[in-house]
């Protein structure tokens, strides 16, 4: 009736219809778990936001000072960073504190909070 290769792919096809029936059953009979699952908003107060000292063992280098350690400074952020870092790849090494002024960003206020944080080297 049926040839050897039309019965391989007979067996085969009837072997994918009985596992997709076994798992379609196996989930119809086990409930799902996220039924149950329900978001309750303000059930638990959120944490306190956690602080980090950040010890330093004295004023950072402004010429070696990485972006991240920067950030560690008071009003500089990721973008104030990044333009210091880019600043100092162009223009060479610092010589002076006061050429922080040059950066988009900092201002006179910013430079004395600083300059107790920085070295020149």
């Amino acid at each position: 009736m049926f040839n050897r290769q039309e019965q391989q792919a007979l067996l085969s096809l009837t072997a994918a219809l009985l596992v997709g029936s076994m798992v379609a059953v196996g989930d119809w009979l086990r409930p799902a778990v996220s039924e149950d699952f329900r978001v309750i908003p303000r059930a638990v107060e959120p944490p306190p936001p956690l602080e980090v000292a950040i010890e330093r063992q004295g004023p950072i280098s402004l010429n070696f000072a990485t972006a991240v350690e920067l950030i560690e400074l008071p009003g500089v952020g990721t973008k104030t960073a990044a333009l210091i870092v880019d600043f100092r790849g162009k223009h060479g090494p610092f010589e002076r504190v006061e050429q922080l002024l040059q950066i988009k960003g900092i201002g006179l206020r910013t430079l004395e909070k600083l300059r107790p944080l920085l070295k020149i080297e």
